[in-house]
């Protein structure tokens, strides 16, 4: 187990903080405070209106694939107080789950915390039994990852206990329970075995023509999250599905991404479900899960991809 922590207390080529090493010595090593900071510099795309602000496009990080470091360019650009002064919601980079989680796993590894990305689903964002996709990050504590969304401040995590998890008053976004986040891998294999329908994994979101596609749900979808999460257990995050596609970009370059469910051989979903099995109980199967990803180009994520552009 002290390679895997070893592993992940350094940093990824995404989560790289050396242009801030000022910053991150300076901080507290105390994960919710860190979660905090993370809060106070970004809003996410999906929840500005509901802060009361308007959208400005200009707020948005300008790469196809936000680094890191990136994301704290842009917020010294947007406001030039210290990272731990929470920003006003207008002030703020706006981005998504995948930056506040990363940006959490970032600033937790300059720590010498160990901390992943997750690729999945909550529950808690889900109407009547969906599982929305999203990214959280998980840090180990004692002797256990703890799994934490430091997208949630106060303000959403009152709307979320309001809008879906009524049923659950212990609801704590900075220790969820592994029925309120679903790894990818889980996903996979819950849809595979038959006991969840496909079709409430995905995204609850209008479809705009541009994009080209008729539905964000099915096991396409939870295909693409478990390709990702993968990725992310290897230290490379790179970013969900409708970042590439709203920024006019696609999926192409990764093969088993890109393809439609029947285009897959019998090979490809052998492949498939191998690495969900691995990435459910990931720490047992790390030396597998590194050596397959470095091993398999179609595992990999393709450099298209993880450019900043």
């Amino acid at each position: 187990m002290s390679d895997i922590l070893n592993y992940y207390k350094e940093p990824g080529l995404i989560t790289r903080l050396d242009k801030y090493k000022y910053f991150t010595d300076w901080l507290t090593d105390n994960p919710n405070a860190i979660c905090q900071v993370v809060q106070g510099l970004l809003l996410h795309d999906s929840w500005v209106s509901m802060y009361g602000e308007d959208y400005i496009k200009s707020h948005e990080y300008g790469q196809k694939t936000a680094y890191m470091e990136d994301i704290l360019d842009k917020a010294l650009e947007l406001d030039t107080s210290n990272f731990s002064i929470p920003r006003p919601p207008r002030n703020r980079v706006i981005a998504c789950c995948r930056e506040f989680a990363t940006l959490t796993c970032a600033m937790l590894r300059a720590k010498g915390i160990p901390a992943r990305s997750r690729c999945g689903f909550a529950a808690y964002f889900g109407w009547n039994g969906q599982y929305e996709d999203h990214w959280i990050c998980e840090y180990w504590h004692g002797n256990r990852w703890i799994m934490t969304d430091p997208q949630l401040d106060p303000f959403q995590e009152s709307m979320i206990i309001e809008w879906s998890v009524q049923r659950n008053k212990n609801f704590n976004p900075r220790d969820l329970m592994s029925d309120e986040f679903i790894p990818a891998g889980l996903a996979w294999k819950l849809c595979r075995d038959g006991k969840i329908e496909e079709n409430r994994f995905g995204i609850g979101c209008p479809i705009k023509p541009e994009w080209g596609i008729h539905s964000l749900h099915g096991l396409w979808f939870v295909r693409g999250q478990l390709l990702r999460d993968f990725a992310a257990l290897n230290k490379i995050e790179t970013v969900p599905y409708l970042v590439r596609i709203s920024k006019g970009l696609d999926w192409k370059p990764w093969r088993l991404i890109d393809k439609k469910d029947e285009e897959l051989t019998e090979q490809d979903l052998l492949l498939l479900d191998t690495i969900a099995e691995l990435s459910i109980k990931a720490d047992d199967h790390m030396n597998e899960i590194w050596d397959m990803y470095e091993s398999n180009h179609e595992l990999r994520v393709p450099a298209e991809i993880i450019m900043k552009g």
